[in-house]
């Protein structure tokens, strides 16, 4: 076959999940690039491709089936390109123009009927639907975002892209085939050749996909390496599910926190405002004294779960595991204080957390309780800030990002590392978080960032999605640091770590109108 310059053939290193591809895809808007240019460079790929296969496009006719989303905003965009190049083009929509909402494939549109270059074919109006007088016919009907069983009026299309007898091409994903899971749905489209744009869908590579893809070529449309490096407003949109249509109580996670102590009372407390602010459905805030209750008082998504004496010690272990089998994430250690009997018992809290798969945020004085541990797991999530890293790593002084790589492999847990810039590493990848305020180096922020991202992890679990881990960290250290923007901005230097959990509503919803144009 004949190489595509610009493109390459597929292959299973670097493949990426829907989640990474609509996150990146995001933070991409967030750094600068606008959504038109990426599907600029979506639909001059896919002409590029068509080009190369056929060896040229002058008079080539090519017919494009395209649908409402940004999927086929790419399919009307290469329209533009090949008819450029010398390609009579037609373009047959799934559904009427005025139904289309997605901003960029609108105006895609609008630039393809004033230019005059394709003509258009509405649905079900004479010719819908007929490829027979093509030599290439284009999938651009559903994007990576459908799942599920084939509906008119794209099955219609589809059966007509499969039983073409010319070049067949996809973009991005044969439409019907599952890009996560390669799952193919009844009646899902069969291509010659699939353009699958910025990096491979993993599920494409996977069980009776690559009999839909034909050959698979991956096409680089402008995405930059920072978008999925740097944590940003993508992680916090498609990594941190929201509550279905039908949601009920408990849906959107549960979470336990264990921590304070007669010497320390308000670190657990903003632990739990987190991890409420975080959407837990129900947080249980288990302590000493009169914590609980007073937790309980500053928020009704708050539980109490009294613990007897004045620490936390072994004889409340037990107790406190049978609590954790009930919640979808457990946060140990704000304001807990460093009596050996507490360590103690920390230490065996995360153990057997470690050993039960329950995602577990380890923070504060728990952190002292897990140096030396190791095979902890990407679940657990330690979260040092500079002087608790370098503890952790004997006392050595090591450059941040680098110490947080060296701690999760020493541990084999997550490791978010605090500090003017974040850093989120597993064993085996790092990402960055730049978002925050100075006036967030007061007490309490780590704490509230603790809840934060048991509180993510808590509403992925709860609905079928896994711990996410590291970049359901990495979504919390942006949100949790654009809150403390936010405050900054709306009361000056002098903020506090309520007035961070008070904006982390705003946000998150912020980032949702990012990705929602």
């Amino acid at each position: 076959m004949a190489e595509c310059p610009g493109l390459r053939e597929a292959s299973a290193a670097g493949s990426i999940s829907v989640e990474d591809m609509r996150a990146a895809e995001i933070n991409s808007v967030w750094l600068g690039l606008d959504l038109d240019l990426l599907m600029e460079n979506a639909g001059r790929a896919v002409a590029d491709a068509i080009e190369c296969v056929l060896g040229g496009l002058e008079g080539v006719s090519v017919t494009i089936l395209a649908g409402k989303g940004g999927n086929g905003g790419d399919g009307i965009t290469a329209a533009r390109h090949l008819a450029e190049r010398g390609a009579k083009v037609e373009v047959h929509l799934s559904h009427p123009p005025e139904l289309i909402t997605h901003g960029s494939t609108r105006r895609n549109l609008k630039v393809l009927l004033a230019s005059g270059y394709a003509k258009l074919v509405k649905p079900w109006s004479r010719g819908w639907g007929d490829t027979s007088g093509a030599d290439v016919v284009v999938d651009a009907l559903l994007g990576i975002g459908v799942r599920g069983s084939l509906r008119e009026p794209i099955l219609s299309l589809a059966r007509a892209f499969t039983s073409h007898q010319g070049l067949r091409v996809s973009i991005d994903t044969p439409t019907g085939v599952d890009p996560d899971t390669g799952y193919v749905a009844e009646g899902a489209v069969v291509a010659d050749v699939t353009v699958t744009l910025y990096k491979v869908k993993k599920g494409l590579l996977q069980g009776k996909a690559p009999m839909h893809t034909g050959r698979l070529l991956v096409a680089p449309i402008g995405i930059p390496r920072q978008a999925s490096e740097l944590a940003g407003p993508g992680d916090a949109y498609a990594r941190i599910p929201v509550r279905p249509r039908d949601a009920h109580k408990g849906m959107g996670g549960r979470v336990l926190v264990i921590g304070g102590s007669r010497d320390f009372v308000g670190a657990p407390i903003l632990a739990a405002l987190g991890a409420a602010a975080g959407g837990a459905d129900l947080v249980y805030l288990a302590s000493t004294g009169m914590i609980p209750y007073w937790g309980a008082q500053r928020s009704s998504t708050i539980i109490p779960v009294p613990l007897d004496g004045d620490y936390l010690n072994p004889s409340h272990v037990d107790k406190l595991l049978r609590h954790s089998e009930r919640v979808h994430a457990v946060v140990v250690g704000p304001g807990l204080g460093s009596r050996d009997e507490t360590l103690e018992a920390a230490r065996i809290l995360v153990e057997r957390l470690a050993e039960s798969g329950r995602v577990t945020v380890v923070d504060a004085d728990a952190l002292r309780a897990v140096a030396g541990l190791e095979g902890l797991g990407p679940h657990i999530v330690l979260t040092p800030h500079r002087g608790e890293a370098s503890r952790l790593l004997g006392d050595e002084a090591v450059e941040p990002r680098l110490a947080a790589s060296r701690i999760s492999r020493l541990t084999g847990a997550t490791v978010l590392l605090k500090g003017p810039r974040d850093y989120i590493c597993t064993e085996d990848t790092c990402r960055v978080n730049v978002t925050g305020a100075p006036s967030m180096s007061v007490g309490g922020t780590g704490d509230v960032l603790a809840g934060v991202v048991a509180g993510f992890a808590a509403r992925r679990v709860a609905l079928g999605r896994g711990h996410g881990m590291p970049h359901t960290a990495a979504a919390a250290a942006y949100i949790v640091g654009r809150a403390g923007e936010l405050a900054a901005s709306a009361v000056g230097e002098n903020i506090s770590a309520q007035d961070v959990v008070e904006n982390i509503g705003r946000a998150l919803a912020e980032a949702r109108s990012l990705a929602e144009g």
